[in-house]
């Protein structure tokens, strides 16, 4: 097989807590990140050729070295795939600079591929290491279930996970860089109140106080989804823009949508999850 499909999943952080900066520049991190429903989906091939060719749907979405599939195809191929080139299509909908893990979850998404491709692959766990030299995030995507992150956010624990979980998600259709938020982050390392009990302690997030003070809407949109009935508890997802709102009722989702409009207007986006307990390559799961 030369050809493959795989599904990759967003991620929200159910609370992302700040230990303090390490000598290597890099910041200490607590956080429990879950997969959920929405995602991109990749079709990923080795060709003869050589190189990295890489098309997206959204013209927007760069598709030169900055990007982190191109980034972790060319790492494969230095590292498993001498004589191969690979060629990707990704279909965008994880929106860019949303806190979501988008382009680190394509990045895991490529390396699972080409795993797949592969007559002697190499072990989730022998990828790891690579997956940390592109990004933080990109090691808890290669593990596609629920997991507690520590380091940088590169040593994942994955953990059970049985209780069902849905919400909403609101991206107001604005980015917000992740380098700027640790940096404002360093300039006001005040902690954030707690957040609501829910499941696993507490929703926390140490990046939405000093994200609050630049992004004026985000705190008030947020403040109006915590006094919804329906909402059991909402959060900045890691270092924005986007926010989420646990449900008490998954049936509730619609009324919670309408409402929102009401107020907010059209301005962004607004989908539904369900976290998953596992994340199959393919087909993309269905709410």
């Amino acid at each position: 097989m030369s050809h493959t499909q795989v599904f990759a999943p967003a991620k929200i952080n159910l609370f992302l807590h700040i230990l303090g900066r390490r000598p290597d520049g890099f910041h200490e991190l607590r956080s429990l990140m879950v997969p959920i429903s929405l995602g991109d989906r990749l079709s990923v091939e080795l060709t003869r050729d050589g190189g990295v060719s890489f098309a997206c749907n959204q013209p927007n979405v760069p598709a030169g070295k900055e990007n982190l599939v191109v980034q972790a195809a060319a790492l494969w191929l230095k590292e498993f795939g001498q004589g191969h080139g690979v060629r990707v299509f990704l279909h965008k909908e994880i929106p860019i600079g949303a806190g979501l893990g988008g382009g680190s979850s394509d990045a895991a998404a490529t390396l699972l591929a080409l795993r797949t491709l592969t007559g002697n692959p190499p072990s989730v766990e022998e990828l790891v290491p690579l997956a940390a030299q592109l990004g933080s995030d990109i090691p808890f995507f290669l593990f596609r279930a629920p997991a507690l992150c520590l380091g940088r956010g590169e040593q994942v624990t994955p953990i059970p996970w049985e209780e069902p979980l849905f919400g909403v998600l609101f991206y107001p259709g604005f980015r917000v860089p992740t380098a700027w938020a640790y940096s404002a982050y360093d300039r006001d390392p005040a902690m954030g109140k707690p957040g609501p009990v829910f499941f696993f302690g507490q929703l926390r997030n140490d990046l939405e106080k000093p994200v609050f003070r630049k992004f004026l809407w985000l705190p008030a949109a947020k403040t109006w989804l915590e006094n919804q009935p329906e909402v059991e508890g909402a959060l900045m997802s890691g270092s924005g823009s986007s926010l989420f709102a646990l449900l008490s009722d998954p049936e509730q989702k619609e009324s919670l949508i309408g409402k929102w409009h009401e107020v907010f207007g059209e301005e962004g986006w607004v989908k539904t999850f369900q976290v998953l307990p596992s994340v199959p390559l393919w087909p993309p799961p269905s709410l």
